[in-house]
């Protein structure tokens, strides 16, 4: 018989009928991968560290870079998954964080224009994705994804960069999951409005989420760069199957109202193997992801420490 695990989570909330539902999404020789948890940021290893990439934007020559970086993240994604963010997780995640760190809409439009021309003869730049693995302070797993023309000079970058704080590369991939990320958030006070939020119960959110096709979902802490009342709203994590992603998140706003902050493609650390550092190891860990989201062709660093 199928299994629904259940962890970290309200024994009341899995009344008979809920568990009726549920058995009735996935009867009986369907082997459905549904994991389901109630867990905070600090508990996400990922969540946790990549934050720190959109915390340092203090001068002008910063910022410049984040703009040539994700008009290239968004170049890449509309020339693989085509220039309609709805039908495109990966673009319409480049496009999301380009919003977050102030790239004009000017600079959007120009990198969607060049995504329509890009090709590989007449001069033209071809950019790769490529995946780094590399082995952290305390034995932690880091996974860089990056986006280059010269495969040869961004290697020797990371590997600089990983070098200075005694890393190095080696096999990290098998700590993580390949996942759809979807971020929402629940307004209950309309965009532009003064007043106080409402607490969302998560039982509703998680039923929400199921019949969605959600395979995990987790509360996060509120957004610390969110304005006004969203600044008080908890963020919600929904995992999905990658192929997935478009359709669920679609399905969250249509049919919920949910508003989806960010979604995409994501290396997701596995509970079982994710790493406690000291405080000296995380002071470690701060400045590798620092440098490395510095490093031009860096798009994504993502880690299995807690």
């Amino acid at each position: 018989m199928s299994r629904l695990i259940l962890r970290h989570f309200r024994p009341h909330a899995y009344d008979s009928a809920r568990c009726s539902r549920l058995l009735e999404r996935y009867p009986h020789g369907s082997s459905p991968r549904r994991l389901f948890s109630n867990s905070l940021r600090t508990e996400s290893g990922h969540n946790k560290w990549s934050t720190i990439k959109h915390t340092k934007f203090a001068n002008d020559a910063v910022k410049n870079m984040m703009a040539m970086k994700h008009s290239r993240a968004i170049v890449a994604a509309a020339k693989i998954g085509g220039t309609d963010p709805d039908s495109n997780a990966r673009l319409y995640n480049a496009i999301e964080a380009a919003k977050r760190v102030s790239v004009t809409k000017k600079t959007i439009e120009s990198a969607l224009r060049r995504a329509a021309g890009l090709g590989s003869g007449d001069g033209k730049v071809v950019l790769e994705n490529v995946t780094y693995e590399a082995i952290g302070p305390g034995a932690s797993a880091i996974v860089i994804e990056a986006l280059t023309d010269n495969k040869a000079r961004t290697v020797t970058s990371v590997r600089t960069c990983l070098t200075k704080q005694a890393c190095q590369l080696g096999p990290a991939l098998f700590f993580f999951d390949r996942k759809g990320v979807i971020r929402i958030i629940k307004r209950t006070v309309p965009e532009g409005s003064e007043g106080t939020p409402s607490v969302i119960d998560f039982d509703e959110i998680f039923e929400h989420a199921i019949e969605a096709g959600a395979e995990d979902i987790e509360q996060l802490e509120p957004d610390e760069e969110a304005e006004g009342v969203e600044a008080e709203l908890p963020v919600y994590q929904i995992l999905v199957d990658p192929v997935d992603t478009a359709k669920v998140a679609q399905e969250m706003k249509d049919s919920y109202g949910y508003d989806i902050k960010e979604m995409g493609i994501e290396y997701v650390p596995k509970i079982e193997s994710t790493v406690e550092l000291t405080d000296s190891q995380g002071e470690t860990m701060r400045k590798v992801v620092e440098s490395l989201n510095e490093i031009d062709d860096v798009q994504d660093v993502y880690t299995n420490a807690k």
